[in-house]
């Protein structure tokens, strides 16, 4: 009841900042263009309508789960469009805002030209119809098969045994409510072209149920490792019915995390592979919150990798003596706007590799991406390939 309520109050919270954020891009846009009363209403209305496709694309995706790919694809250009307008008029007025400052306080010449100039109704209708074309790109980036992004992890705390260590992760594909089976094979096949060692699936696979995507799920089933391919499951699995999707990715043969690890031998040394579940657990009765002691309970003390959705308790992983923790979760934070208030709500962990007391952390920007405003600037997702070394004498280069 209380992930209930929550919901709820986030939904309506969410809905009237939009309408908010709708008014003020009218008020900036639309009364500066001096149109006939009639036409000024109408793109008003339009402008607020269009603002609400994130709420209305959720309430879709819940109440009729099976809708027609073809009819989400156009909610979500409508939504990367009011985004990619809002961008625009924001920038608009923070360089007019500077603009202001410096004619007024420091008296610079010539600032007062181009206020004008940006103030102008021709400017307006520039930033309406550069919209239109600026969001259909960003949406085309955005839903590409993603890129291969290969690095190298150099680790003191890497056995000599498990050096070259090739694992391929995977995280935020979001099939169903973006991206479909077709995209989604062409993610396997191009995963399994690198030949990874592993392959790990760090949350965030689905929007949807298993009665409506489980056939296109079994993709998953022909991904390929030389050792094993496991997948813990993030926030979003719990919206579509977590347990389901759990026991179906196990009988379609794929090995899920729950707060559990698996040991390999590798070389004659063992690494062990733990999983997390997400703290959206704690707000369905009956499910059990992340626990990261019980997850390893058990292992033999090795070299030790931590898949954990979301990465902002890397902290106390890397007290508990995890080596490696990879995540998801954060999407980059999709579009630059949102880089400082994702750093923020993670803890700083935004995108990339970072060294949390002697643990690495690997944050994918995610394979897929956040269904409701497909689009992504600044921040493209990617098929992440780690490659985990020994560190080497400057000049000396891995053979």
């Amino acid at each position: 009841m209380a992930g209930y309520v929550r919901n709820r109050m986030f939904f309506s919270i969410s809905t009237l900042a939009m309408l908010g954020v709708g008014a003020y891009v009218s008020y900036r846009l639309v009364f500066a263009l001096n149109l006939p009363l009639w036409l000024s209403a109408a793109l008003t209305l339009f402008i607020l309508l269009i603002s609400q496709t994130i709420s209305v694309m959720r309430l879709i995706i819940v109440a009729a789960p099976g809708v027609s790919f073809n009819w989400l694809r156009v909610g979500g250009y409508i939504s990367a469009l009011f985004m990619t307008l809002v961008s625009l008029v924001v920038i608009r007025d923070i360089i007019l805002f500077i603009l202001w400052v410096a004619m007024r306080v420091l008296r610079v010449t010539g600032a007062g030209a181009l206020a004008t100039w940006l103030n102008a109704p021709l400017m307006d209708a520039i930033l309406l119809g550069g919209s239109v074309f600026a969001a259909a790109f960003f949406m085309w980036s955005a839903l590409r098969v993603p890129r291969i992004h290969e690095l190298e992890i150099p680790m003191k705390t890497l056995p000599p045994e498990l050096d070259g260590l090739r694992i391929a992760q995977l995280s935020d594909l979001h099939v169903g409510s973006t991206f479909d089976a077709l995209w989604l094979r062409e993610v396997v096949e191009r995963t399994n072209a690198m030949a990874p060692d592993f392959v790990l699936i760090t949350g965030d696979l689905v929007d949807g149920r298993p009665a409506v995507m489980g056939e296109d799920m079994k993709l998953l089933s022909k991904l390929k490792a030389k050792y094993g391919v496991l997948i813990i499951v993030g926030n979003h699995e719990y919206y579509s019915g977590v347990m389901p999707w759990v026991r179906t990715w196990r009988r379609q043969g794929l090995t899920v995390l729950l707060n559990e690890h698996r040991v390999f031998m590798i070389n004659g040394v063992p690494l062990v592979i733990a999983g997390v579940a997400d703290p959206n657990a704690a707000r369905f009765p009956g499910l059990v919150p992340p626990d990261p002691v019980a997850a390893r309970a058990g292992a033999p003390q090795a070299f030790s990798i931590l898949m954990a959705h979301q990465p902002k308790d890397a902290a106390l992983h890397a007290a508990l003596g995890y080596n490696l923790q990879l995540s998801g979760h954060t999407h980059g934070g999709q579009y630059f706007f949102m880089f400082p208030l994702v750093s923020w709500l993670n803890k700083g962990y935004r995108s990339g590799l970072y060294d949390v007391h002697g643990m690495k952390l690997y944050v994918s920007p995610g394979t897929g991406l956040w269904g409701y405003v497909p689009m992504r600037v600044g921040s493209p997702s990617e098929i992440t390939i780690l490659n985990l070394t020994r560190p080497r004498p400057v000049g000396v280069r891995r053979s």
